[in-house]
């Protein structure tokens, strides 16, 4: 009967709860894939967003990150940010975020791959918590 209450609530929140929105200076909008269809964020480095520009066009657009970059950071944070961590989730947004900023255009066939992080990046995960 618990788990059964629990997972009502858990639907009730996640029914109540809009996904978070992420607009960027020139009008793109920029939603998590994941909390749209009310799932638990993706643990796998992989993440999708459903991206719009401003005249309304919408395409789904999958932010990776590679192994290599997760397994440098996860050494250089000393375990304190690994895979699945939500440090990627956030860093995956922004290098999203800057690109429709910076080439007012989907990526290339809506895929973006992070391959090292920036200066920003790097601050970030200086200050990241566990989680």
């Amino acid at each position: 009967m618990r788990a059964q209450t629990e997972q009502s609530l858990t639907n009730t929140l996640t029914a109540q709860v809009p996904p978070i929105e992420l607009q960027t200076e020139n009008g793109f909008s920029i939603l998590r894939r994941w909390e749209i269809d009310g799932k638990h964020p993706p643990n796998d480095d992989i993440y999708a967003f459903i991206v719009r520009n401003p005249q309304g066009a919408e395409h789904e657009v999958v932010v990776s990150v590679t192994a290599d970059l997760v397994a440098q950071t996860q050494v250089r944070t000393r375990n304190r940010i690994q895979p699945g961590n939500t440090f990627w989730i956030c860093c995956a947004e922004r290098h999203l975020a800057r690109h429709v900023w910076e080439k007012s255009d989907f990526p290339v066939d809506n895929r973006l791959t992070i391959t090292e992080l920036d200066r920003e990046d790097v601050m970030l995960a200086l200050r990241w918590r566990r989680s």
